[in-house]
């Protein structure tokens, strides 16, 4: 099965190379939302709870990174839905493949996808604004480590939208539904304390939130265990529950 994954994810790459209109637009996008959102919230810097000697920059670019690699992950499902419309699915039956091979090559996929994002992100947030990491190596590896994590779990479970309905339009209009509200009722963009009682305690069990929460101590080099065990855990359990509904969903379509 290695060899399969590893022979699809190459397919997968030269597959987008032959249309770079679509890594431009992946690549474009988060850096347009780090530029207007680092210009609209600057205020923060002044509100109550907001982190003493922190620049907005700095405490904005560790959420954008997880933002971005969350909204660009419902490119997984998107093409798997494709795969699957376009009969290459079925072609790949007729072969010694197994079915989870080509799922799990479009998960790593998007995750080097992700990452190729995720650095030029840092280096346009260096570059222009002016954004530096407070921590260590270590702390910035884990920073990218998170960021991996966690896009590679939204990309199961987009996978398995886009394997349960078989159709682009629904697959891109579920990742709407689920990356933007998660998005905007989070800490990305501003302090807990800011925000509505109901809306703060939605925080807390946001998995986005947690994400953010756990790259941004990450890179602001203060304490981090907890946070970072938090949104472990809910990467994880995104993850387990995306897999299972996908293979489900495999597995039935083979029938």
């Amino acid at each position: 099965m290695t060899s399969a994954v590893a022979v699809l994810t190459w397919r997968n790459l030269r597959k987008v190379s032959r249309n770079p209109m679509i890594v431009f637009s992946s690549l474009i996008q988060p850096v347009v939302f780090l530029v207007l959102f680092s210009a609209v919230f600057r205020s923060i810097e002044q509100t109550p709870g907001f982190p003493p000697g922190t620049s907005y920059v700095d405490y904005l670019v560790p959420a954008i990174l997880i933002t971005s690699i969350g909204t660009s992950s419902v490119q997984a499902g998107v093409g798997v839905a494709v795969d699957l419309n376009t009969g290459i699915i079925d072609r790949f039956r007729s072969m010694p493949i197994r079915a989870e091979a080509v799922l799990v090559a479009r998960s790593l996929w998007d995750v080097i996808r992700g990452m190729g994002q995720t650095l030029m992100l840092v280096f346009v947030a260096a570059v222009f604004l002016g954004f530096q990491f407070h921590s260590s190596l270590l702390g910035v590896l884990g920073v990218f480590a998170v960021v991996a994590l966690f896009g590679w779990a939204l990309s199961w479970l987009y996978i398995a939208v886009g394997t349960t309905t078989r159709n682009v339009e629904t697959t891109q209009m579920a990742g709407f539904i689920i990356t933007f509200p998660f998005m905007f009722a989070s800490t990305a963009f501003v302090p807990s304390s800011s925000l509505p009682g109901w809306l703060e305690a939605f925080t807390t069990v946001n998995p986005l939130s947690q994400a953010v929460d756990a790259s941004r101590a990450l890179a602001l080099g203060g304490p981090a265990a907890a946070e970072v065990i938090e949104s472990l855990v809910a990467s994880a359990a995104l993850a387990l529950a995306g897999t299972m509904l996908a293979l489900f969903a495999c597995c039935r379509a083979s029938r």
